[in-house]
């Protein structure tokens, strides 16, 4: 069988390395190549560190590949044609029994934007050139930093402590730090408060422009803007006839197979599952190691002889950092709705980190032989989706 995992973030790497390793213990054969563009790992849950000019390790796929036995192959995919089972890159076709689309998501754009090259995206280029620009900036600069998410408080966080001689602001259209519990956000603006940051709550930009960001009630001057809002994916699995959602996630079924067709399963932020309750699994690492991991066991078990499984994902906990001395840790219900259990401070700190380090590791773990990827589960899964239900997702 010929697989082709496309992308090398959390999900591809953890599908490449989950699928290996059983395919080592099984004895059984199969062709697995993994097609992105560089050979390193972009830990985006550290982005804000980079940004805020910090020295982070170099993560090297393509060693970590080799050591699998996946065949890396260099490039960006440009087509897929689920007739004939075939992709193309830049310079080369390959052909795939089975497709793993794990290609994530980016960060996105801002509307009405008069001047693009004046805002960053915490991006793996942009964090990098971000780095440079806040070097450069003189005392008392305005860094705004526009996202109420973790994207956004990390990053303002995290500024605010490296540079406390500039004036850092958070701006956000809705309430911040919508996702955690009262205790969790009273929390969040007492140390944004404490590190200088001013946060703006229910504040719509309409436009931006070389520096100044326009709201409905004026205007906010900056030297430095940060966008960390409206996370998209590409349009891959729309242009390739993949039924996607309306963001272009593709929707699965809880097998995390494409539901318009059997032979393509999905990983991470591309993923939109239409198993009940019909919940959306959460951005980022946190769901998309265990769902890549997942979608590697499931392709083991085909290869076996076996029918794939249900992806069954709990909640365990929300981190947050803060800069490096302060960190919260929200702990959900069964149901993953935030609860008031919360952990701050260094201990919160200290767990974030360990957070940010077991990725890597549980990854180069799995290719050492060990079932690293581990994750929660609440037992409720739905083994099967009726073909309406699956018809009226395509």
């Amino acid at each position: 069988m010929d697989i082709v995992i496309v992308g090398g973030g959390y999900a591809g790497m953890a599908c490449a390395a989950r699928l290996m390793r059983r395919l080592r213990r099984q004895n059984t054969p199969a062709r697995v190549q993994l097609v992105c563009p560089e050979p390193v790992l972009v830990e985006r849950i550290r982005l804000h560190q980079r940004a805020a000019g910090q020295p982070l390790p170099l993560r090297r796929t393509d060693l970590l590949l080799e050591r699998l036995g996946v065949q890396w192959v260099n490039g960006t995919v440009r087509s897929i044609d689920l007739q004939a089972q075939t992709l193309r890159t830049e310079s080369e076709s390959l052909r795939w029994d089975r497709l793993v689309l794990a290609t994530g998501s980016h960060a996105g754009v801002p509307p009405h934007c008069t001047s693009p090259d004046a805002v960053f995206n915490l991006n793996a280029t942009r964090a990098s050139a971000l780095s440079d620009r806040l070097h450069q900036v003189t005392p008392g600069a305005r860094v705004v930093v526009v996202g109420g998410g973790l994207t956004g408080i990390e990053a303002a966080s995290e500024i605010a402590e490296r540079y406390p001689h500039l004036s850092v602001s958070l701006v956000t259209g809705g309430e911040l730090a919508i996702d955690f519990s009262l205790r969790a956000r009273t929390y969040i603006r007492q140390t944004l408060t404490a590190l200088g940051v001013r946060v703006h709550e229910q504040t719509k930009i309409e436009q931006v422009h070389a520096n100044l960001l326009t709201t409905p009630t004026g205007g906010l001057g900056f030297d430095v803007c940060i966008w960390a809002t409206g996370l998209r994916v590409d349009a891959l699995a729309r242009k390739a006839g993949l039924g996607v959602n309306p963001m272009g996630q593709v929707r699965v079924d809880p097998q995390l197979r494409s539901v318009s067709h059997a032979a393509v399963y999905a990983a991470g932020d591309i993923v939109a599952p239409v198993l009940p309750p019909g919940q959306p699994l959460p951005l980022g690492c946190k769901a998309a190691l265990p769902a890549g991991a997942h979608v590697g066991d499931n392709l083991a078990n085909e290869l076996a002889g076996r029918p794939p499984q249900a992806f069954d994902f709990a909640l365990t906990l929300f981190s947050v950092s803060l800069g490096r001395r302060a960190g919260l840790v929200q702990l959900p219900d069964a149901n993953g709705r935030p609860t008031g259990r919360i952990l701050t401070g260094r201990p919160g700190a200290w767990i974030k980190e360990l957070v940010c380090r077991s990725t890597w590791w549980s990854l180069v773990l799995e290719a050492r032989g060990w079932p690293a990827i581990l994750w929660q589960r609440t037992g409720r899964a739905p083994q099967t989706l009726k073909t309406t239900d699956a018809k009226k997702h395509l």
